[in-house]
C-alpha cells in the first residue's frame, strides 16, 4: 500500500518535472538571468554592510576610547578631591579576658 503511494506520488512529481521542462528557450532563458540578478542583488547587499561595518570600526572604538579616558578622568578627579576625607591605618583586634 506504501509502496503504491509513493510510486503514485513520484510520477506526480516526474509529470510535473516535465511540464517545466516543456518551457521554450526565452522562458529558461528568463529565468537564468531573473536567478542571476538576484544573486548579485544579494552579493552588492553582503558587501556593502560588510564595508559599511568595516567604516564604522574605527569609528567606535575611537568613541569607546574617549568614553574610558573620559571616566577615568573622573575617577581621578573623585580621589584627588576626596583623598582628605580617607583615613589610612590598622586594625587590630583585641580580645578582652572575661573575669
Amino acid at each position: 500500500m506504501a509502496s503504491f503511494l509513493f510510486s503514485q506520488h513520484a510520477q506526480g512529481w516526474q509529470q510535473m518535472f516535465r511540464r517545466s521542462q516543456s518551457g521554450g528557450f526565452f522562458s529558461r532563458l528568463f529565468a537564468w538571468l531573473m536567478l542571476g540578478v538576484v544573486l548579485m542583488v544579494g552579493l552588492l547587499l553582503i558587501v556593502s554592510v560588510l564595508l559599511l561595518s568595516w567604516l564604522l570600526i574605527p569609528v567606535l572604538m575611537y568613541k569607546r576610547r574617549r568614553a574610558l579616558k573620559a571616566r577615568f578622568e573622573a575617577e581621578r578627579a573623585y580621589r584627588q578631591s576626596a583623598h582628605g576625607d580617607i583615613i589610612d591605618g590598622v586594625v587590630t583586634e583585641i580580645k578582652e579576658e572575661k573575669l
